[in-house]
Parts: C-alpha cells; structure tokens; sequence
C-alpha cells in the first residue's frame, strides 16, 4: 500500500567548492581598478594568438618586451590541435608540449575571436565558432573536452552573443539561460572528473544584448557561482561608446573582486579608456595588430605632461562624460553632434610623404633604426618585414599606454590622464585605404 504513495527520491545536488582567487585589487579611481591577476598587472590586454602563434611576431620579440605576454588562445584555433597534442611526448603539460613558447607564461582559453567578426554563431541546441576548418559546433562538453587537452590556466564558459543591435528579447532571455547551464555543467564537471583534476580556472559569460535588467540578472545570477572572473559578451561590435557604456555599468554589480575580460573586435585606445574608466581589468583586442597589417604606425603619446590638463574646457568635460555615457549627452561616434572623437594619432606608412622621409617612425620606437623610407618601400613591395616591424612598435605603445593607465589610477589622475589624451592624442577617422590591404595579384 506505502509503495505506490511513496515520494520519489531525488539525489540532493552536490555543492560545488569555492573557486580559488586569482585577483587582487590594489588601487582604485573612481571604477577603474589597478590590481595584479595571477601575478600580472592590471588593466592589461591579452597577446591573441592565430593557431597557438603570435601574429606578425616571433615570440623572441615578445619575451624582450618590458611585460610577460598573456597568450590568448581562441577556443575555435584549439579544436582542431587536439589530437596533435594528444600526441605530444608531454601530455601532462598541454598546449605547453606543443607550443614550447607557452611554458613559462599564463594561457588564456576564450570562446570568441575578437579578430573575426562574428566568430560565434547561436543554434538550437549549442553555439558555433569560427575555425580555420570552418564552423564547428561547441558546448560545455566540447570545452571540457578541449580542457582535458590543453590544460590551460582560464578557459572562457561558452556563451551564445547577442549584440546590441538584436531587438528580439527572446534571444537575450535564452543567451543568459544557456550561458547559466553551460557553466553549470562545467563547474560540475571540474569538481568531479579526475581528468580535469588540475589547476585551472573558470570565467562566467555575461550576455544579454541591450537589456540592461537582463544583463543585471545574468550578472546576479554569474556573482553566485564560484567562478575566477567573468567575460562580457555581446559588446566590441558596431554599438557606438555611449550604447556600450550603459552595458557596461550594468556589469558593475559584478564583485569587485574577481577580473572582467572584455573581448573587443577593434580596441582602440579611446574604446579602452572608456572600458577602463568602467570597471574592466583585462582587453581581449586586435587594434596593434590590425593596424600593423594595414599599413599604419601608432604615434599617441601616452606620457601627460606634468602642466596638462590644468584646466578641463567644457568640451573635454562634454566628452568624458560622452565616454562614460553621462545622462544628457544624445549622439553616436561619427554621427552631428557627437563629443567623441574617432581616432588616434598615426601614419599610415604608404602615403607619399614617407616615400623620402629618412626619419625614424618616432624617437621612442624599438624599431627607430629603420627609416620611414624604408617602411614605405616594404609595404610597397608588400614585404612580411614591413608588417613585422609595425606590430612590434605598435604593440611596444599599447604597451606604455596600459602603463600610463596603471599608473593614473594608483596616483587618482585617470580623469585628467583621460581628458588630455582626448584633447591631444586623437584626430579624425583616417581614410579607409589606409586600413584596406593590397589586393592580392591575379593570376593570369
């Protein structure tokens, strides 16, 4: 009689462990933070890898550079090298058997590509990426299985983006239910699966589009997860710097006390400022390089004179505040009435007034034993060299200027560091063959 009225009995849910700390907060200004993420400084940006490789560079010019390189190693370049790793002689050790370079720096799994654009794709049941083999399907459990692999330090849950010019509410409401269960499962999985019984770490996905209530629920529900830190997904797009700072102020109610990553299909230095001045520790970006592979030399300085910024015009007011989208302030980047400028100061190195400039690209650059001439000449024959030695100026300078990010923080000066390099670092949008690679030669 008692056994067909007898309750069924549901296994209780295993708790899952804290996560282990991997940031510190050190100095904060405003809601930028400086602090130390595994032992790096932060604000930093990742080095993006193409198939485990830095682009443009051999990774002896990265190890001269004044900081250690955090690879970044997008999961979709990842998926097809498993089996190769697999084989190594090292499997104990991962990526790092197959990728020596690797050994002695952090290693970063993400799920997008900032250098395709899009590099995820929603689905039914999971999402896609973007690999050199064309889409591959990924969830938890391809992730988990790529993990078991490699054995990277921090692996990115997956997570479906939805931009913010997508008005379909039901596609916010789904990406943050999906990135919720995904983690879920991967978190699971890491406190019981022997294989995964290694040192890693877990970054929660924030998604919901241009929902801000949707994007506070999903950072609700992320905060209470024991994950290392969080990715802010669905941002680094098309949306102009005001629409992008609403979403990332929602991202605030993250605790402080674990990193945010933000992955960015361009990074320039005025979209870093903006990210900075909001909270966000680590850049996923490809601006330095992409820059490089179209010709162009950086020349912002990112050393503020010790007189500057004495006085803040209404104008550079009016964009610090368009920055950090301050009510009142209605316009987009490139659009009338907008206070942001667009770009930064640089020269693109096949223009006619390179042709017989015998100067250095500046006086600061490593590469300054090479002319402008002389740069002109290898992009005019579209020579790799050319681009070689762009990419490591232009990633010497974003280096300096994280720097200069780091130290105004600390010294509570990144408002004013802010407003001078708006004032006097940038200029109007170059023309766009500047940024255009040569056409490749038909055959005939």
């Amino acid at each position: 009689m008692g056994s067909s009225s007898r309750p069924s009995e549901e296994k209780p849910e295993r708790p899952l462990p804290p996560a282990k700390s991997i940031f510190e907060v050190k100095t904060t200004c405003g809601s930028a933070r400086a602090g130390e993420l595994m032992g790096l400084p932060t604000p930093r940006f990742t080095q993006l890898t193409s198939r485990g490789m830095p682009q443009c560079l051999r990774p002896e010019v990265l190890e001269a550079m004044t900081e250690s390189p955090f690879y970044q190693l997008p999961v979709g370049d990842l998926l097809l090298r498993q089996e190769s790793v697999a084989k190594c002689l090292e499997p104990s050790m991962g990526c790092r058997s197959f990728w020596p370079h690797l050994r002695t720096h952090m290693t970063y799994c993400s799920f997008r590509n900032p250098r395709q654009n899009p590099s995820v794709y929603g689905g039914d049941a999971v999402c896609s990426v973007e690999t050199s083999g064309g889409r591959r399907k990924v969830g938890a459990k391809e992730m988990l299985q790529t993990q078991k692999i490699m054995r990277v330090d921090l692996v990115a849950s997956p997570g479906e983006e939805v931009t913010l010019d997508v008005t379909a509410a039901r596609r916010g409401q789904r990406a943050v239910a999906r990135a919720a269960e995904w983690l879920k499962e991967i978190l699971e999985a890491k406190a019981s699966d022997p294989e995964l019984d290694f040192e890693w770490h877990v970054l929660a996905s924030i998604q919901g589009g241009a929902d801000v209530k949707l994007r506070q629920k999903a950072c609700e529900g992320a905060a209470s997860m024991p994950v290392a830190g969080y990715w802010i997904g669905g941002l680094g797009y098309s949306e102009g710097l005001p629409q992008r700072a609403q979403v990332l102020k929602a991202s605030t109610l993250l605790p402080s006390s674990r990193p945010r990553f933000l992955p960015l299909n361009c990074g320039n230095p005025i979209e870093v400022l903006q990210a900075v001045m909001l909270g966000v520790d680590i850049f996923e970006l490809t601006y330095p390089m992409e820059a490089a592979s179209g010709g162009i030399a950086l020349l912002f300085d990112w050393e503020m004179p010790k007189d500057a910024g004495s006085e803040l015009l209404d104008a550079d007011m009016e964009a610090l505040k368009a920055l950090e989208a301050e009510p009142g302030l209605p316009g987009q980047p490139g659009q009338p009435g907008s206070a942001l400028p667009e770009a930064v100061r640089q020269v693109w190195m096949r223009s006619p007034e390179c042709r017989e400039d015998f100067g250095p690209i500046s006086e600061s650059s490593p590469v300054r034993q090479y002319s402008r001439a002389y740069l002109y000449h290898l992009h005019e024959v579209h020579e790799l060299l050319g681009t070689m030695l762009l990419a490591e100026h232009n990633l010497n300078l974003y280096l300096k200027f994280f720097e200069a990010l780091r130290s105004h923080i600390k010294s509570g000066t990144l408002q004013k560091f802010a407003a001078w390099f708006l004032q006097t670092q940038t200029c109007d949008a170059p023309e766009a063959k500047g940024q255009t690679p040569p056409k490749k030669r038909q055959k005939i």
